[in-house]
C-alpha cells in the first residue's frame, strides 16, 4: 500500500485530476489532503470523496499538519503550490523522515501580481520559494519553460519531472460523441472561454480581450469558474455578441464545449508576461481534449506547444484579430485536435510522476 498526503493552501483543479489519475496508476493507494481554504467538493463542487482522509490546517500549521501526519502515517508528502508556505512547513515537521514533493503550478519569482487565493501572502515569498524548492527531495513543474526559469535561480533536487494540468478524460464527452467540425456557411465564428475572470488587471482580467473579440462579430460565449462580477455584466451588456453562461460543474462544462468552434486561451499580460511565458494552462487541453482549436497570443510554453501540435491559432498581437478570424478555416485545426486527444488527458499521463518521482523516492533513504 502506498500512502500520500497532499499538502495545499488552497486545494485546486490539478489536485483533483492528480487523485483520479493516481488511482489508476496506483491500485492500492491511500490518499489524503492537508489544507487551509476550501475542499475541493466546496470549491468545484466535487472531489472531495477522492480522498480518504481530509485534515484542515490553522493559519499557524505546524502542530495540526504533525498531528496530520501522525494520524495518515504518509509514505509521501505531495506539496501544491502557491504559495509555497505549507511546503516549508512540512519540511519543518516531516523533512528528513518523510520525501517531500514540491509541485509548481505557478512561480511566485514571475509574478507581479498577488496570487488572489484569499489568503495574505507571506512577508519574505522569494525566500519561501527558494527553501520549497531547493530544500524538498524532488520537484514536478507544468512545463519545461517553467523548470528552466526555476533551475536559472535554484539548485534543483535530482529528482524532478514535468506534469501539465491535463484534462480528465473520464469528464470529457467520448470522441465518438462529438459534432464533426462544421463550416460556418455564414454564420458568426462561435468562442467560447471558460475559467477565472478578474478585474484586478492581471492575466484574468480579459475585459480588453473580451470587447476585442466582440467587435470582430464573433459571437463569445462566456462560462466563469465563478459569479462574474459587475464589470462583466456591464461589458456583456453593452456588447451584445457577448453571452456570459452560469458557472457549470466540470463534467457538465465539458459536455458544452463541443458546440462551439474554437476556445480561446489567450491571457493578459501587462503584468505578469514573464508568468505567462511559462503556463500550460488546464483550459487549452480542455478545449483540444473537446474536439476545440485553441486561438492564443504569444506566451512562450502555450505557442510551442499549440504550433508544435497544429491544433491552433497564435495571434501576435489583438490588433491581429480581426483579420486571423476572417482567413482562418479553423475545421482542420478541429480535426487535430481529435487526433492528438491520448496526449492531453492526465490518466494516461501520470504515469510519469509515478515512475520517475514517486518510485524512487519510495526506494532510497531520505534525502539521498
Amino acid at each position: 500500500m502506498t500512502r500520500v498526503l497532499f499538502v495545499q493552501r488552497q486545494p485546486c483543479i490539478k489536485t483533483l485530476k492528480y487523485a483520479v489519475g493516481l488511482r489508476q496508476a496506483i491500485p492500492d493507494l491511500q490518499l489524503a489532503f492537508a489544507y487551509q481554504g476550501k475542499t475541493l467538493s466546496g470549491l468545484y463542487g466535487g472531489g472531495d470523496e477522492l480522498f480518504d482522509a481530509w485534515y484542515r490546517l490553522p493559519t499557524d500549521p505546524d502542530d495540526a499538519l504533525a498531528a496530520a501526519i501522525d494520524d495518515f502515517a504518509p509514505d509521501l508528502l505531495h506539496n501544491h503550490n502557491l504559495p509555497d508556505v505549507l511546503t516549508v512547513a512540512c519540511q519543518r515537521v516531516a523533512g528528513g523522515r518523510i520525501p517531500i514533493i514540491h509541485d509548481v503550478h505557478d512561480f511566485q519569482s514571475l509574478r507581479k501580481t498577488p496570487y488572489e487565493d484569499g489568503f495574505p501572502d507571506p512577508p519574505d515569498p522569494i525566500a519561501v520559494e527558494r527553501a520549497a524548492v531547493e530544500d524538498s527531495d524532488a520537484l514536478v513543474t507544468v512545463s519545461d519553460r517553467l523548470l528552466e526559469e526555476i533551475a536559472a535561480r535554484y539548485r534543483l533536487p535530482a529528482i524532478h519531472t514535468v506534469l501539465p494540468n491535463l484534462a480528465l478524460e473520464r469528464d470529457l464527452p467520448p470522441l465518438a460523441e462529438l459534432p464533426e467540425p462544421e463550416p460556418l456557411r455564414g454564420r458568426p465564428l462561435r468562442v467560447v472561454y471558460q475559467g477565472t475572470l478578474s478585474v484586478a488587471h492581471g492575466h484574468y482580467d480579459l475585459r480588453e480581450i473580451f470587447a476585442a473579440i466582440a467587435l470582430t462579430g464573433a459571437e463569445l460565449h462566456v462560462f466563469p469558474g465563478r459569479e462574474p462580477s459587475v464589470e462583466y455584466l456591464e461589458l456583456a451588456r453593452a456588447c451584445p455578441t457577448i453571452t456570459l453562461h452560469p458557472t457549470l460543474p466540470s463534467h457538465q462544462l465539458l459536455r458544452t464545449l463541443p458546440r462551439f468552434d474554437v476556445g480561446w486561451a489567450g491571457f493578459n499580460d501587462t503584468l505578469n508576461d514573464a508568468h505567462l511565458a511559462t503556463v500550460l494552462p488546464n483550459k487549452a487541453f480542455e478545449y483540444v481534449g473537446c474536439g476545440l482549436p485553441i486561438l492564443t497570443m504569444e506566451h512562450d510554453a502555450l505557442a510551442r506547444w499549440v504550433r508544435s501540435e497544429g491544433v491552433g491559432v497564435v495571434l501576435g498581437s489583438l490588433a491581429d484579430l480581426p483579420a486571423v478570424l476572417a482567413d482562418t478555416d479553423f475545421t482542420p485545426l478541429a480535426r487535430q485536435a481529435r487526433q492528438i486527444r491520448d496526449k492531453v488527458v492526465i490518466e494516461g499521463v501520470v504515469g510519469t510522476v509515478v515512475e520517475r518521482v514517486y518510485r524512487p523516492l519510495l526506494r532510497s533513504p531520505v534525502g539521498a
